[in-house]
């Protein structure tokens, strides 16, 4: 079994970011870490089409799903997208490729370069992420949207109690994500299973994978816990992006902090692949909002330096 390897689950309308991606790993990837992709059945041989000259294996979803029986296909399709995607790269650990996995969300690119002393502590153990969340949390508290600080903490508290801890509400994220597979395996063993439970269930009682993962890492200590920050700057919101640009920080400074930067797809719409499902005037109409909003934006951040 391998020590590490990096894994993305996507599909087609993320395909030009998963290339994207694939292309900052082929460039950056000094250590050789093997490269796995998972999509549905029907755009494998979109992915392969696209992917061809790039070291990477893609390979459909459902073989992830068929190694845990407790695991209901037709309910998992039943459900939207972007819960299903949590199931998907949680359960990845039980086709037995790897002791440990990157998890790379499509709208990540890596920036510097990289090996596995990156993301390996000691032997098998991998670092993992804690912190408390404090930049997206300042940077919406200062710029919106609001409420998030009541989402962060309803998607993080209801993990919490179930696992019965207490104290600091501490972010175990975002991707990409650096998981274990003895935290996972202890996870099922010592909550989902005596429960009657699978992790779609635990995704329907609350929705973050990665909290689940961080819970279980606390406490069950399945591997000891060698702490480290993100990986990547995450742009959460584009007006992250907005402020850092009015600041001069590109890519090349982020480089000697972050192996590589996350643009969120769900604001970098521009990104997706294959046809919009909005008008030409709909389309022109948000681009011209976009430069409005973002003039606006950075005109006021230069006039408070003022």
């Amino acid at each position: 079994m391998l020590n590490i390897v990096l894994y993305c689950c996507t599909f087609r309308k993320d395909l030009k970011r998963t290339v994207k991606l694939a292309q900052s790993i082929q460039k950056h990837n000094k250590g050789n870490i093997p490269f796995y992709i998972s999509v549905p059945a029907e755009d494998v041989d979109l992915f392969r089409g696209y992917l061809k000259d790039v070291d990477v294996i893609i390979f459909d979803e459902k073989d992830i799903f068929k190694a845990n029986p407790k695991l209901d296909i037709q309910k998992l399709y039943e459900i939207r997208g972007g819960l299903r995607q949590q199931v998907i790269k949680s359960e990845f650990w039980r086709l037995d490729i790897s002791e440990n996995y990157l998890v790379l969300d499509s709208d990540c690119i890596f920036i510097r370069d990289f090996d596995e002393t990156d993301f390996i502590a000691n032997g098998d153990v991998p670092y993992s992420v804690i912190h408390e969340g404090r930049d997206v949390l300042q940077a919406t508290e200062r710029f919106g949207p609001k409420k998030i600080r009541q989402h962060f903490l309803a998607d993080r508290e209801p993990i919490k109690a179930a696992l019965g801890r207490k104290g600091v509400t501490y972010d175990f994220g975002y991707a990409p994500f650096l998981w274990s597979r003895k935290v996972w395996r202890s996870l099922d063993q010592n909550y989902l299973t005596p429960n009657h439970m699978n992790f779609l269930d635990a995704v329907f009682l609350c929705g973050s994978e990665f909290t689940w993962y961080g819970e279980a890492l606390i406490n069950f200590r399945a591997i000891p816990i060698y702490p480290r920050e993100q990986l990547f700057m995450h742009y959460h919101y584009e007006h992250q992006l907005w402020a850092h640009q009015v600041i001069g920080y590109k890519e090349e400074l982020l480089a000697h902090d972050y192996l590589g930067v996350v643009y969120q797809s769900n604001w970098e719409s521009w990104g997706d692949f294959g046809p919009s499902n909005k008008s030409i005037s709909s389309r022109v109409w948000r681009t011209v909002k976009r430069v409005l909003k973002k003039t606006q934006f950075k005109l006021s951040l230069l006039l408070g330096f003022i």
